[in-house]
């Protein structure tokens, strides 16, 4: 479960474009790279993400026009790719009708999510218009293992190594994601302590996050998805707050209380199959501290009146954007304006966007998109009528342009301990609608997506 999305207005003036729909000529190519015709893109790999904010192309890489070495191929074909709207302004909350009558429950309020309970302790800096202009022309790109600057003539939509267009489907290798499962709220941890912890089952920010960050490791080198591990802690008195009062147990094999709380490493056999990737999970939801903060972790801890929260409200896309450029950066100074932005529910063309940002960043950059949306729309927590509305987070892993209708795939890290309902297992690979997700994103408790 996710925290709603905090209302943190950026100084900028934000315009809607007029979009139009991708129209896309590749071959359908499930988990394969791209094909098609066309040539190498202009690709500057920027010294620092400073580079990338201020349009600039650094000397000794590739300028514009300039053919990839060893590429033989010629300019790439205009491309019918459209920016996505990264600066969609907030609609202003339509109060509900007045009561009627002899009632006496309160107005209630309609559009997006109320001002959420926000940790003081974390800044989240803004990012530069001139850098979310670049992003949301598809401009910053990860190639072989560099966060770079495309030229202003490539096509986002194509290859920037190549130049060939993108395939109309691509899924991400989920061999070892599809076991990133969080940890049940209660039960024993890789040393054999015992735990009562109900934040426990609000980690699917930091699931779907380290999920993400997996892929960032095989083609970068960071940040360490794999090997993280130790004991975790909820952080209330590293950020400065008393104990919750009947807040997490945990208690020693011996049967003596602990204060340690929970060890988890990089694999773990638990229930029938191997868990990867707790140890990163909760290093993301109680120890991960970007550069300005004063409080751990990406779940909240502490509400916006400082007072100690238990169990935890979990993670608000900004707290998810913010570890995910730092892991991303390798914890560089600039690292507010690495790689990821947000897109926000209200965005008009959200359909679009999300489609075009998935295929950029799973079918070009390969990394998964991360998600904010309602679960009432995904087919893994079906329940008839009782389908929870439930915010949560998941990763966009693969897309299929090609399927009747268009899919995507994505992975839940929230397995059967937090999930039981039919449709959901532990190591599940899940195929949605992108009419549903995009709905999953707008409708309900949907958020938006973060690319």
């Amino acid at each position: 479960m996710i925290a709603p999305l905090p209302s943190r207005r950026r100084g900028f003036v934000g315009g809607v474009a007029i979009l139009a729909v991708i129209a896309i000529a590749a071959a359908a190519v499930l988990a394969g790279s791209g094909a098609g015709g066309g040539g190498a893109a202009s690709f500057s790999a920027p010294a620092s993400a400073s580079a990338i904010a201020a349009g600039t192309s650094p000397g000794g890489v590739y300028t514009p026009g300039q053919v990839t070495p060893g590429s033989t191929a010629s300019a790439s074909p205009v491309s019918s790719f459209q920016p996505i709207d990264m600066f969609a302004p907030e609609p202003t909350p339509t109060p509900a009708p007045s009561r009627a009558p002899g009632t006496t429950s309160r107005p209630g309020r309609t559009g997006p999510p109320a001002i959420p309970l926000v940790d003081p302790g974390r800044d989240i800096p803004d990012q530069s218009f001139a850098w979310l202009t670049l992003k949301a022309a598809g401009r910053i790109v990860l190639s072989n293992g560099q966060i770079g600057l495309l030229g202003a003539g490539a096509d986002p939509l194509a290859n920037p190594v190549t130049g060939l267009p993108l395939p109309d489907a691509r899924r991400l290798n989920v061999t070892w994601t599809r076991w990133i499962v969080e940890p049940p709220a209660s039960g024993t941890d890789a040393k054999g302590n015992s735990y009562h912890d109900l934040t426990y089952w609000n980690m699917c920010g930091p699931g779907a996050a380290t999920v993400a960050l997996y892929y960032w490791q095989q083609l970068t080198g960071h940040p360490n998805v794999t090997g993280t591990a130790g004991y975790f802690l909820d952080p209330y008195v590293a950020a400065g707050m008393a104990w919750p009062s009947g807040g997490p147990t945990f208690t020693a094999p011996n049967g003596q209380a602990e204060h340690l709380g929970t060890y988890w490493s990089g694999s773990v056999k638990v229930s029938g199959f191997t868990a990867h990737a707790r140890g990163f999970i909760m290093y993301l939801a109680m120890a991960v501290l970007p550069a300005g903060w004063t409080s751990p972790g990406i779940d909240v801890f502490v509400g916006g009146t400082g007072k100690a929260l238990y169990p935890t409200r979990g993670s608000p896309p900004p707290d998810m954007q913010a570890a995910l450029n730092w892991e991303a950066s390798g914890r560089a100074t600039d690292w507010a304006e690495t790689y990821y932005a947000t897109v926000h529910r209200w965005d008009p063309t959200l359909a679009r966007d999300l489609t075009a940002a998935v295929m950029m960043d799973v079918g070009r950059d390969g990394v998964p998109v991360v998600a904010a949306v309602d679960t009432y729309y995904l087919p893994n927590w079906q329940a008839g009528s009782k389908t929870p509305h439930t915010r949560h987070a998941i990763s966009i892993v693969g897309y299929d342009n090609t399927a009747n209708p268009p899919t995507f795939t994505y992975l839940d890290t929230c397995g059967r301990s937090c999930n039981s309902r039919g449709g959901n297992q532990n190591g599940q690979i899940h195929v949605i609608s992108q009419a549903q997700m995009a709905l999953a994103m707008a409708d309900g408790n949907g958020m938006g997506f973060v690319w």
